[in-house]
């Protein structure tokens, strides 16, 4: 199945893939920044599997092949397109042009291969190449496409049995978390390693309607603020909502050097989307060098700064980064000789391994330094699974990634904040760290 009717999908299971916007948006606005900033840039991207001990089977391999190839046949429909200018006004005729007419062409760009053992298991390589502008699509439908496969033919001790009501006592759990912790505001963040399409359909079903139940209770404060999927937003009339991805600030440091490349990003990224406009809220990433360099960056230009009203945390301590942060902004607001509140209108993005109890642990952390917090939660959304066969043993998520690797011939690099997280070339990533500064 090629194409489907816009928005007319269950939660029934489908063919993958099916829609071009069955991703998620950080895709389609770094997409758009792309086109002015990288337009003619050649790009190699690469996948990771950091569990290696989760490997495959060559009839999983196949039906992954066969899906990719037809990522070929995607095409967005004039209904979505529609609904897209609709939901996100801030991106322009050009780039809905753009993306209406792209042709993408998995059998040129993109290179599987399978090597498996003795016992007919084995790993799965991917290697993405070409231009940017379209490469940059690759990412979370392949992801998405590999786990959904791996459960579909690999781990199948699993049922989709109680998974929207589940994600109905998970929407209440967050709205209405044990006093005095504030009530949580947070979205949907789990399409790249998703058990499946149909799972996360249900579970957005869910989530919404716990959230329509906590309303009608009189619930306040708190919110299910959207979904990175932009296929299920537009579906369920909820917002598209996403950051901006370490691809980006990735890319720039490649291209650019990494001293202030922090700096350099968020400029290049006000460039296409400018602060008090009708483009998404300005929320920084902040681990892709480590956050201490990150925080020199921000420093250094005070009124930039201040018009970015979020910072994402996603690796390391996130407690630590919380005290941080407040520090910085307090810092910021004093070298503009402000007389208000550092931290009105500012908030830290949590994205980093969340569940319903760590989410709260961080809210709390939160409102006891004056802190506002939101939350993207991903994979324990869309992929938290008991074994089928034995309910008290959780069936594993996959952990991998799929991560920019060149730029024009330059190597790129992610220092994270969690140790034996880097990724990149070893010997990059020792001229990163000289270049910053950092430890070795």
């Amino acid at each position: 199945m090629a194409a489907t009717d816009a928005f007319s999908l269950g939660a029934e299971e489908v063919e993958l893939p099916f829609s071009i916007l069955d991703t998620d948006l950080y895709k389609l606005t770094m997409q758009n920044a792309v086109l002015k900033h990288f337009y003619d840039s050649q790009v190699i991207i690469r996948f990771t599997n950091r569990a290696p001990q989760m490997r495959f089977t060559r009839e999983c391999f196949d039906w992954i092949q066969a899906a990719v190839n037809r990522l070929g046949e995607l095409r967005l429909k004039p209904e979505e397109r529609k609904r897209l200018h609709e939901a996100c006004p801030y991106f322009p005729d050009s780039y809905l042009d753009f993306l209406t007419n792209i042709r993408l062409t998995p059998k040129e760009q993109v290179r599987l291969t399978f090597n498996a053992g003795e016992d007919g298991l084995g790993e799965i390589a991917c290697e993405i190449e070409g231009p940017w502008r379209e490469t940059i699509l690759y990412e979370v439908p392949i992801m998405s496409i590999i786990s959904e496969s791996y459960f579909k033919f690999v781990d199948t001790d699993w049922s989709i049995d109680g998974q929207y009501e589940l994600a109905k006592q998970k929407a209440h759990a967050l709205l209405s978390p044990p006093a005095p912790v504030k009530s949580l505001i947070f979205s949907e963040f789990g399409t790249r390693r998703r058990r499946s399409f149909a799972v996360h359909d249900l579970v957005m079903r869910g989530l919404i309607a716990g959230h329509e139940e906590w309303k009608a209770a009189g619930g306040q404060g708190g919110s299910l603020t959207g979904t990175s999927n932009v296929y299920l937003a537009l579906k369920y009339g909820v917002k598209p909502s996403g950051t901006i991805a370490h691809e980006w600030i990735m890319a720039i440091g490649a291209t650019y050097g990494y001293t202030g490349a922090n700096g350099r990003a968020m400029d290049m990224w006000e460039e296409i989307y400018p602060a008090n406009s009708n483009g998404p809220p300005l929320i920084m990433l902040t681990d892709t060098y480590t956050a201490s360099v990150f925080f020199k960056d921000f420093l250094s230009d005070p009124a930039r700064a201040l018009r970015w009203s979020a910072l994402r945390q996603d690796s390391g301590d996130p407690f630590t980064f919380v005290t941080e942060a407040k520090e910085v902004w307090e810092e910021v607001a004093k070298l503009v000789g402000s007389s208000g509140d550092a931290l009105a209108g500012k908030r830290i993005v949590f994205s980093d391994s969340l569940d319903v109890k760590r989410a709260i642990d961080l809210q709390r952390g939160c409102d006891e330094i004056g802190m506002g917090a939101a939350f993207g939660i991903g994979t324990f959304f869309t992929n938290d699974f008991k074994k089928k066969s034995s309910p008290s043993e959780q069936s594993k998520a996959l952990n991998m990634v799929i991560k920019l690797n060149v730029i024009d011939g330059k190597d790129c690099v992610k220092l994270s904040d969690d140790k034996g997280k880097h990724t990149g070339k070893a010997e990059e990533v020792v001229r990163a760290k000289e270049e910053l500064g950092l430890e070795l």
